[in-house]
């Protein structure tokens, strides 16, 4: 039977490969006049960007889209924020509202073969990942702190980290499994997009060409999503920043509020150190840091503190309290370096040469000594 549906799936897919041109919405009982069309910019985030919108006609709404929209993942909502997802794969399409569960909307979708294979997929990951056990001790843990019973948040925490643990290993089978089953067609690399790719690093210029290499292998109606886009986009900014690569510049102020910058310090080898005062494990490494000053002392070894406090009192504080005294600078607010440098966490610790270029990445503990040691003469 599961031959048989999925084979009757990809002969609607191959057959729907065009644009999508019309949206019908038929939204009974939901106090709107009107709803929008946006593209998921990150399903787990719940950040949606809206592309279009649609007043109420006749107790309907149309999406007449002249361009079309390319087959991906979708939100319908009252606003940006509250509302519920779909999959487009060319064809139009017709959603009914069928209920309203807290800040979600649950849309029938007819008119889109991968649609189903979406929802397949979400109950999937629901029911083999332990969705309910877990939702049942998430709820017994909101109880426990609404009257702050804190031995038993503490039981149910250490409870559940067996089911999140087994969950995720599950779920990353079943998402290994629906990639290759899609591969052809534009869930298939939705899937891999979100699920796989947004979870890795590439901290070398071979890792950037193999996942080009992988990212090929996809179909051609896969290829022509936007996935592929954000996915080449994204490595690039990875090559920028690779091992070998010339460090992006870092400017910001220092502790005294006078300008400094990376390529200030040429002609060492320099531990980038990227932290803020309220990062726990950030300054966690702090002692390390201090071993690593101390081994290399007398040489052309230096460390920068890179921080992204938003409070220059905290900031400085931590400095005091920790005894990291090296240099440090405070970016400035709006400053993107973190994205420049592809850094999803911190501390993010990073080894650049005399030269300026990225020797190593991700250091931690005795490895920063152990990897400079290797270059620092």
């Amino acid at each position: 039977m599961k031959v048989v549906f999925f084979s009757l799936i990809f002969f609607a897919i191959s057959a729907c490969i065009s644009k999508q041109k019309v949206i019908t919405v038929d939204a009974k009982g939901l106090n709107a006049d009107k709803l929008y069309l946006c593209e998921v910019v990150n399903e787990y985030y719940g950040v949606h960007q809206v592309i279009d919108s649609a007043m109420m006609k006749n107790e309907k709404f149309v999406f007449n889209l002249q361009e079309g929209v390319i087959p991906g993942l979708y939100f319908i909502g009252d606003t940006p924020r509250h509302g519920g997802y779909f999959f487009l794969d060319g064809n139009d399409v017709r959603l009914t509202l069928r209920d309203v569960i807290e800040k979600q909307m649950i849309w029938e979708v007819k008119g889109s073969p991968l649609d189903q294979v979406y929802r397949k997929f979400k109950k999937d990951v629901y029911d083999k990942t332990f969705g309910q056990i877990k939702d049942s001790l998430n709820d017994l843990f909101y109880k426990a702190r609404e009257v702050q019973d804190r031995e038993e948040m503490m039981r149910i925490k250490n409870e559940s980290i067996f089911y999140y643990d087994e969950g995720e290993k599950k779920e990353r089978v079943l998402v290994d499994s629906y990639i290759q089953e899609n591969k052809a067609n534009p869930f298939g690399i939705y899937l891999y997009y979100s699920k796989v790719f947004l979870r890795k690093d590439f901290p070398t210029e071979k890792e950037i060409t193999v996942e080009r290499e992988y990212i090929q292998s996809f179909g051609e109606a896969a290829k022509k999503t936007s996935y592929v886009g954000k996915m080449e986009q994204q490595l690039s900014r990875y090559e920028n920043c690779a091992i070998g690569h010339e460090a992006p510049e870092i400017v910001g102020k220092n502790t005294l509020g006078n300008d400094i910058k990376l390529s200030d310090f040429r002609g060492n080898y320099v531990l980038v150190d990227f932290w803020n005062s309220y990062c726990h494990w950030c300054r966690e490494e702090t002692p390390a840091l201090k071993r690593a000053l101390e081994h290399f002392a007398g040489k052309n070894f230096r460390i920068l503190g890179v921080s992204s406090d938003r409070v220059k009192k905290l900031w400085i504080d931590a400095i005091h309290e920790d005894g990291s005294y090296w240099d440090h600078l405070i970016l400035e607010k709006g400053d993107d370096v973190m994205e420049r440098y592809c850094i999803k966490g911190i501390p993010h610790i990073i080894l650049v040469g005399p030269d300026g270029k990225i020797l190593a990445k991700e250091l931690r503990g005795q490895d920063l000594i152990d990897i400079p040691d290797k270059f620092v003469k």
